[in-house]
């Protein structure tokens, strides 16, 4: 690396550094907040996170020197990856958050403390690991740690997607090209994530998936994992996949007989910058294909679906004028339509409830497909639900 971009990137880290510091009263509240929190959850879990909150406290800029290995490397280093990667995204969450609510100009901030979360990723997870730790049974952390090139495979192959509907397909290729899986539905929640819509699939019927509206009561579990949590833990219910081992134990027939489900993994598709989850991608193997999830598999999972989260948010939070624009334009009776072809509706069945003519109908239908640019009634909903126009 040149040293005029070395210099650079290190000013970029130290300006991150300064950030933390700045605020580093706050964050260490909120962060023990959260430790705490945590451990009425899962004791070994508050032990990762309040180890590497101290450790990031007392070490902001480990670059440019060497390290000893000290007692929070040793320890550190006997974490499993995926645990790492939890709770660094839970102090970067906390980061963004505090500057959204104290800094005028955080969105100009937020690109630092991404890069040094992801500097602290690297490290802790490679530097480490190649340099600290090569004595003892540490080997494990070379094999674990594979699973970095599947990301860096993931994140080229979807930044080359030029619109929505191409983002959505190259998510769902890279989900079951670069890992062991053979099908792949991406999911977008709306209505507060009470639901989830179908946005695209990979291994299966795309118009098939981009029909279903899933209501998120009909499946407690995932309604639970999904955020209906107490008030206090709010801030980690978004990062860690969900392995289901037996589908129709836990999903209405509806949704396990029609595609075969037997075991599957729903992976959060999340945005750190934002605190928040917009959608979730299930996994599987194929029909009837019942299966037991290597756990070592967790930190490419996660790291896909932060990845898929900020690739689409930009296509979700379209421009304010746009949205306002498209909406305007659809009349109370195209509206009303979307909302019945949403439900399921037929066209003969949205004429009788709305006693119109299925020709007038069809032209509601057609009309409302031109102006939000839609292929079809299925793509159609779907842009509708994504930009708040039904719901």
């Amino acid at each position: 690396m040149s040293k005029e971009l070395n210099d650079h990137l290190l000013r970029l880290l130290r300006e991150a550094a300064d950030i933390l510091h700045m605020y580093e009263v706050e964050l260490d509240r909120e962060w023990k907040r959260i430790g705490e929190a945590l451990g009425k959850r899962n004791a070994r879990v508050q032990d990762v996170f309040s180890t590497l909150c101290a450790f990031v406290q007392a070490r902001l800029l480990p670059y440019g020197g060497g390290h000893s290995a000290d007692g929070h490397l040793e320890r550190i280093a006997a974490f499993h990856p995926e645990m790492i990667i939890f709770s660094l995204n839970l102090m970067e969450n906390t980061v963004h958050q505090v500057l959204k609510a104290h800094a005028s100009a955080a969105a100009a901030l937020h690109p630092a403390v991404r890069y040094l979360f992801f500097k602290w990723n690297e490290w802790l997870l490679y530097e480490v690991n190649e340099q600290s730790f090569k004595s003892g049974d540490r080997s494990s952390w070379k094999k674990e740690s594979l699973w970095k090139d599947a990301v860096i495979l993931f994140n080229e192959w979807i930044l080359r997607a030029q619109t929505f509907e191409e983002s959505a397909a190259h998510i769902c290729f890279g989900f079951s090209y670069f890992l062991p899986f053979s099908r792949c539905a991406l999911f977008q929640f709306v209505n507060q994530e009470s639901m989830a819509i179908g946005l695209c699939g990979h291994g299966v019927d795309n118009e098939q998936i981009q029909r279903l509206r899933v209501e998120l009561d009909s499946i407690p579990m995932l309604k639970e994992s999904v955020g209906k949590l107490k008030a206090e833990v709010h801030e980690f219910r978004h990062f860690r996949p969900i392995y289901v081992p037996r589908a129709s134990e836990q999903f209405p027939r509806l949704y396990v007989d029609p595609f075969g489900l037997a075991s599957l993994v729903i992976v959060p598709v999340y945005v750190p910058t934002e605190g928040r989850m917009i959608g979730g991608v299930v996994l599987d193997r194929g029909p009837g294909r019942f299966f037991a999830v290597d756990r070592r598999l967790f930190p490419a999972l996660m790291k896909f679906g932060q990845s898929a989260g900020e690739l689409l948010l930009k296509w979700i939070e379209a421009p304010k004028k746009e949205v306002g624009a498209m909406v305007e334009s659809l009349s109370p009776r195209e509206i009303e339509v979307l909302k019945l072809l949403a439900d399921g509706a037929s066209t003969l069945e949205a004429a009788c409830q709305l006693y119109l003519s299925e020709f007038t109908v069809r032209d509601y239908i057609s009309s409302a497909l031109r102006k939000l640019n839609a292929k079809n009634r299925t793509e159609a909903v779907a842009k509708a639900f994504r930009l708040g126009v039904i719901g």
